[in-house]
């Protein structure tokens, strides 16, 4: 096997980030969009948000020097200053995909320790996430845990783009 490396998305992996989040997304829902407008669409957003050390978001790619194996994106949410001794930053990880014929070799783990550990550098306070059935027993792994404080309310998830 070639060696995998794993390192921050440059804007020549906008497009085969897109067509991973495709995959990823189509792999459990029913597409409401053209492949082709998704993707015009999808790299805009990345080329807009993931430029080298652009803040709040980053987002990492495994590959193994051919093509891209695996990512894994953070966005630092800001909260409002506070005066007691509490970090001021949430870290949300979210488009964690492994191509399933990298997936239990390791490597999900590893761009999740990446992600993590910068989380972790940049003083965060928490991390959320949306767990698959399938990601909940790496992210338990990992450390994170259900939460026991957080209230959320779902609006439609079939709206019109």
């Amino acid at each position: 096997m070639a060696r995998m490396r794993i390192r921050l998305a440059r804007s020549s992996d906008f497009h085969g980030l897109a067509e991973m989040r495709y995959r990823f997304r189509t792999e459990t829902g029913t597409v409401t969009e053209t492949k082709s407008r998704f993707m015009r669409r999808c790299t805009s957003w990345m080329r807009k948000r993931f430029r080298s050390g652009s803040y709040p978001w980053r987002c990492w790619v495994a590959d193994d020097g051919k093509r891209l194996l695996g990512h894994i994106c953070v966005q630092l949410v800001e909260k409002i200053p506070n005066p007691v001794n509490e970090p001021e930053f949430h870290a949300y990880l979210t488009n964690f995909y492994v191509v399933p014929e990298m997936r239990d070799h390791g490597l999900g783990k590893q761009l999740l320790k990446k992600a993590l550990s910068w989380c972790r550098t940049c003083e965060t306070d928490s991390v959320i996430l949306w767990a698959t059935v399938a990601s909940r027993p790496l992210y338990r792994q990992c450390g994170l845990v259900k939460p026991k404080d957080i209230f959320e309310l779902r609006h439609s998830a079939h709206r019109a783009h």
